[in-house]
């Protein structure tokens, strides 16, 4: 009877810490803000007249330019947006799906310069306006707590220009590309309830957004408009970027 005694008072203590326990089951809203890392990346070719094996002067200047018109660049910037979800919890298993939207901000623009047979500038920028991704989550619960892995669709908005000017002379080719962009993501993240409609998130997302490809020709004013146009090229240029993001959700269904 006494050891009888003894569990009953032990499970009638435990309740107590039990019914702390987050219950994450349910929709839920939020915010989030944080740091995006933006990588791009630009393979270039230059055709037509550059390439003609019957002027060589052509094809020094190609070689010139060319490593300034492939490569790529990174920059930081802020993130932030909102995220919406429903989660299903089976003990200490949740299953979720979420769905967010990301501002970011600013864009990466360089400016390089190269003499060959004649001078030249290359101006590049890119972009990545905004994201959103569709997601799966699959997580596990401890007291208050919830670590989690995550992956699926992701969107964007993505922008991207060349231009190589010539500065002896008036020739101008740009190449430009603008587009919503499907693509991948995967990321893990963790979140701590306050109590039980409030809680914490701290997330990590790479995002993959593909590739966009651009066409372009040399412009001159008259009377070379034909004798620039048969100077062409072509870019590719991938998107990605890593954000981390700290947040706040409302619980519609905890308890």
């Amino acid at each position: 009877m006494w050891r009888t005694a003894i569990l009953l008072a032990s499970l009638a203590w435990c309740f107590p810490a039990a019914a702390q326990v987050a219950d994450w089951r349910g929709a839920y809203i939020g915010g989030f803000a944080g740091a995006a890392w933006i990588d791009s990346k630009s393979t270039a070719e230059l055709g037509g007249e550059w390439s003609n094996p019957l002027n060589p002067l052509n094809q020094i200047d190609r070689d010139a330019v060319l490593p300034l018109v492939n490569g790529g660049s990174s920059r930081t910037g802020a993130s932030g947006g909102a995220a919406v979800g429903y989660n299903w919890q089976m003990n200490s298993l949740l299953l979720g799906v979420d769905a967010d939207v990301s501002a970011l901000d600013g864009k990466d623009s360089t400016t390089s310069f190269v003499t060959a047979i004649s001078p030249y500038r290359v101006d590049e920028s890119s972009d990545i306006d905004w994201t959103a991704t569709l997601r799966g989550r699959l997580g596990f619960t401890f007291d208050r707590s919830l670590i989690y892995v995550t992956g699926g669709l992701a969107l964007g908005e993505v922008k991207y220009s060349q231009t190589i000017s010539q500065l002896n002379f008036p020739y101008v080719e740009t190449g430009a590309a603008s587009a919503t962009k499907a693509g991948w993501t995967l990321g893990a993240g963790f979140e701590h309830a306050l109590d039980k409609e409030w809680s914490l998130r701290l997330q990590y997302l790479h995002v993959d957004l593909g590739s966009e490809s651009s066409s372009s020709a040399g412009v001159c004013p008259p009377p070379n408009v034909a004798v620039c146009a048969v100077y062409t090229g072509s870019q590719k240029v991938e998107f990605a970027l890593d954000s981390v993001t700290a947040g706040i959700s409302y619980r519609f269904g905890g308890r």
